[in-house]
């Protein structure tokens, strides 16, 4: 009976090892895989740039494997690198391969005029003081949902990476709460740095710069 019972849990092990190697790889992969290429290259200069909604969902089949979905449903992430002097730009999603090009370098010039700052700068929360006149007290606002920006900064051996969501970039709520943190959030090299990835791969999308060259399905 033991024997038969340890040869099923083996089995089970094979079956399940055998579906985990036949699944594609999702999209977190596909960034991991193209940026270890990168570096295969020698380039040690990336940026890894990442605009999604916390609410979104990706769109799985019944077996719980990523497919594509190419109306965007799936969000894409955008890598930025340094070689030869100048910066290439490639957009990864799980639907398509795409052709890289070149882009603007001016986020690289911001990274390194302020660099020290940088790596030391925290996005804070939305708060406020819930009385007017006790400032001692502050409450932080939260929402469940909201857009999140994010760049990873890979430096050599470094890395470098901030987030925020939209909601703390908010001067106030919808019911007129003021976000005692809306300058300090705003006033951050991070905030400047994150507004050109958005301004370089926005217009990238909008100009139709991402050419496919084929489909992973």
């Amino acid at each position: 009976m033991t024997k038969k019972i340890v040869f099923l849990f083996i089995l089970f092990l094979t079956l399940f090892g055998n579906a985990q190697t036949g699944q594609k790889t999702g999209l977190n992969g596909l960034v991991s895989n193209h940026i270890k290429e990168l570096q295969n290259q020698k380039i040690d200069t990336i940026c890894v740039y990442k605009n999604y909604c916390v609410s979104c969902h990706l769109a799985f089949d019944t077996d719980g494997n990523e497919i594509c979905d190419d109306n965007q449903i799936n969000p894409s992430i955008y890598i930025f690198y340094k070689k030869d002097s100048k910066t290439y730009l490639t957009k990864i999603n799980y639907c398509w391969e795409f052709s890289e090009d070149i882009a603007s370098d001016e986020f690289w010039k911001i990274y390194f005029s302020n660099q020290k700052k940088l790596e030391k700068e925290k996005f804070k929360e939305f708060e406020y003081y819930p009385y007017k006149n006790f400032k001692e007290v502050k409450c932080t606002l939260l929402v469940d949902h909201s857009g999140v920006k994010n760049f990873k900064l890979i430096i050599k051996n470094k890395i470098i990476e901030k987030e925020f969501n939209s909601f703390q970039m908010k001067e106030q709520d919808d019911s007129g709460i003021l976000n005692i943190n809306y300058k300090h959030n705003t006033n951050l090299k991070s905030k400047q740095l994150v507004d050109i990835l958005e301004k370089i791969t926005s217009e990238a999308e909008k100009n139709n710069t991402f050419k496919k060259i084929k489909s992973r399905q």
